[in-house]
């Protein structure tokens, strides 16, 4: 797509040359959708009255605009969308997810966790479009670089559960979170089930905690691997990290031997109901000392994020007894809020 800046100039300011080039886009496209990184407001504007000139459907959001049109007017599913934004590559992080969330999904914008995760790849991808894996790089050194920071604001010791954090801001929740969970660290070793882009588990690294002991970061998406042993290498800390591709729910899970804590951070939501015993199972089989389990408290499942079902503190309660019931009393268990609910199971030492 090519705006024509030097046209719409010229109309504004009522000059007559016209040798300005118009500045090319590289859209990066997902399905029938096309995202585009704008250079701020101005061209934006451009862009808008150019879609209207052109039939399409436009809407603006605070930090997009959107636009659609279909081949038929009949069809009430879009042929084609476009997704415009004039974000910086320093707003590259963690963010995006709300802002998708709070702008998209909103108004149905997007629907499903394939729809989303789509739009999200496309959106990171924008910042760099010939360079996809540079991109993602940054997405995730910007969003460890600010948990890094958020987390150093506060010591460890700080009861995150009322912490002010702003609504649906996930990287302020997360550091609130991870916070907590550096002060229930327990031994020498650590393995992270579902580690996502591996913040966790490189915070921990980089804090040095979890030494001389192994640290172990596994999730079944080989995506999130590759990633998190990016970030590890950018960050310098990859001598300090195993990463694996394991399914938490087969056997071959197991074979990751016992580690003196285990934690499962908003992983359990993504499973659904029927799974939760055989993966209460396989945790607490690799838990040498103390598990903890994190996991947001919802009214509805937010499908676009993948989430299979809901937790309360009443169930996250039911499933810390049933875990008691499992290790035969050799255990005792705990729940508290933090910013959804964290189950620490603690197993007793045998004599």
């Amino acid at each position: 797509m090519t705006i024509d800046k030097s046209r719409d100039r010229e109309r504004s300011e009522g000059e007559g040359r016209s040798s300005r080039k118009a500045r090319r886009l590289q859209a990066v496209r997902a399905g029938n959708l096309r995202v585009l990184a704008l250079e701020g407001e101005h061209e934006r504007e451009l862009l808008e009255r150019q879609l209207w000139r052109q039939g399409w459907s436009v809407r603006r959001t605070f930090h997009f605009l959107l636009a659609w049109r279909s081949k038929a007017l009949e069809k009430p599913v879009p042929a084609e969308r476009l997704l415009a934004h004039w974000l910086s590559e320093q707003e590259s992080d963690n963010r995006l997810v709300d802002y998708l969330q709070r702008e998209l999904v909103s108004i149905g914008w997007l629907q499903d966790e394939a729809d989303f995760s789509a739009a999200l790849n496309a959106l990171v991808v924008s910042f760099e479009p010939a360079r996809p894996l540079r991109a993602w790089r940054l997405f995730a050194l910007n969003t460890f670089t600010q948990l890094s920071e958020r987390i150093a604001q506060a010591p460890a010791c700080v009861a995150t559960g009322t912490e002010n954090t702003e609504d649906s801001e996930t990287i302020a929740s997360f550091a609130a979170i991870y916070r907590r969970l550096f002060s229930l660290l327990q031994g020498s070793s650590l393995l992270d089930v579902g580690c996502a882009c591996a913040y966790w588990p490189l915070l921990v690294a980089k804090g040095g905690h979890c030494l001389p002991g192994p640290i172990v970061a596994v999730d079944r998406r080989a995506e999130a691997l590759r990633l998190s042993a990016l970030l590890a290498e950018t960050l310098g800390l990859a001598a300090q990290l195993r990463f694996e591709q394991q399914d938490l729910c087969l056997p071959a899970f197991l074979r990751l031997g016992q580690f003196d804590t285990v934690t499962a951070i908003h992983l359990l939501e993504h499973l659904e109901e029927s799974q939760l015993p055989l993966a209460l199972r396989q945790l607490l089989q690799v838990t040498r000392h103390r598990l903890l389990i994190v996991v947001p408290y919802e009214e509805q499942a937010q499908i676009c994020y993948g989430h299979r079902q809901v937790f309360s503190a009443a169930k996250l309660q039911f499933w810390g007894q049933w875990c008691l019931e499992q290790l035969e009393g050799r255990a005792s268990y705990w729940c508290e809020d933090l910013l959804g609910g964290l189950l620490v199971i603690e197993r007793h030492q045998q004599p």
